[in-house]
């Protein structure tokens, strides 16, 4: 077989270079603010998961990671947001440190001053991926970034009268990322930047199975951080749900960005609400409401169903270890 000409091969080079500008110049640039929990003993890794798909996907541009509390107390989330962008992460990436409860809404720390400070330098979709105490203490303090943010996308909101059930679990669920800081998300409407919802609704239509999670274990990078975390949750959804599976929350926002054709969502009117709490009924609790019905003009992008084609995405980019 002859040699390929020196043309040829510079020609295949700048196509090459050409597809990778291509999709450096169309990657969203993203802030994520997280509350993992990566650790043993049923606790909720979707954060972690989320971080590894953003850093395994060429469309998105991650700027910086911030921590919250949430699924698990700031001071186990930090050093293992750490942990995640040592081992998985472009170099060079900072972790922040942020609030530790909602108690500190509109108290700065190293996560709302370096978000700040990204925002007044260019653009960002922010992930807002746990309770929303950073994000919002940034738009309190700060009105004036609003302007900056391209999206924001939570995980959080239902539809009127819809309860958080799971399998065979009783119980219904709180909506976490939401009820652990309420007003924060209000200051969050009251802003105007855009909001994006992948609330409790699209995660229970999209499960990860056990098989899939065992994928893991061919790929020892990541077996040796995930699979025992993974495979302890999967055992905690089967002790109180009866179900062999996990729910990929925050995996479905990373989504919206990086599979937006697989990611159905719906314009909708916005509000919170006060109502009997469904978990406790004797005592009332704020709701993150959409509706068609509601007479607000705040409106939300509500997504509320993934196709078929989403789970061998996400695994084909959880596991794209290079």
């Amino acid at each position: 077989m002859p040699e390929p000409s020196g043309r040829s091969s510079s020609v295949l080079e700048e196509t090459v270079i050409k597809g990778l500008l291509v999709i450096a110049l169309a990657a969203k640039v993203v802030w994520l603010d997280v509350d993992p929990a990566v650790l043993r003993g049923g606790h909720e890794p979707d954060d972690g998961l989320a971080l590894l798909q953003s850093f395994h996907s060429p469309e998105l541009e991650v700027r910086g990671v911030s921590v919250v509390f949430g699924n698990s107390a700031l001071e186990q989330g930090y050093p293992n947001a750490q942990e995640i962008v040592k081992r998985f992460g472009p170099k060079g990436l900072e972790v922040y440190k942020g609030a530790a409860s909602r108690a500190e809404l509109g108290i700065e720390n190293d996560a709302t001053r370096a978000l700040a400070a990204a925002l007044r330098r260019e653009k960002l979709t922010v992930l807002a991926l746990g309770p929303v105490t950073n994000v919002a203490t940034v738009l309190k303090n700060h009105p004036e970034l609003a302007s900056q943010i391209e999206e924001i996308i939570a995980v959080a909101g239902r539809r009127p009268g819809q309860t958080f059930v799971i399998g065979e679990g009783r119980r219904p669920l709180m909506d976490m990322n939401f009820e652990y800081d309420s007003e924060g998300f209000q200051i969050l409407l009251d802003s105007g930047a855009p909001i994006v919802l992948a609330p409790f609704e699209i995660s229970a239509k999209t499960p990860i199975s056990q098989r899939d999670i065992e994928r893991f274990a061919r790929v020892p990078e990541l077996a040796d951080f995930f699979l025992e975390p993974l495979r302890d949750y999967v055992n905690w959804y089967d002790t109180h749900f009866q179900v062999r599976a996990i729910y990929p929350f925050d995996t479905l926002a990373v989504a919206y960005l990086t599979s937006p054709q697989w990611i159905h969502c719906d314009a909708l009117p916005v509000q919170i609400q006060t109502h009997p709490d469904d978990i406790e009924p004797s005592e009332n609790k704020p709701y993150l409401i959409v509706s068609s019905e509601l007479e607000t003009e705040r409106r939300v992008t509500y997504c509320h169903t993934a196709s078929d084609a989403f789970v061998p995405d996400l695994m084909r980019r959880l596991l794209d270890v290079r």
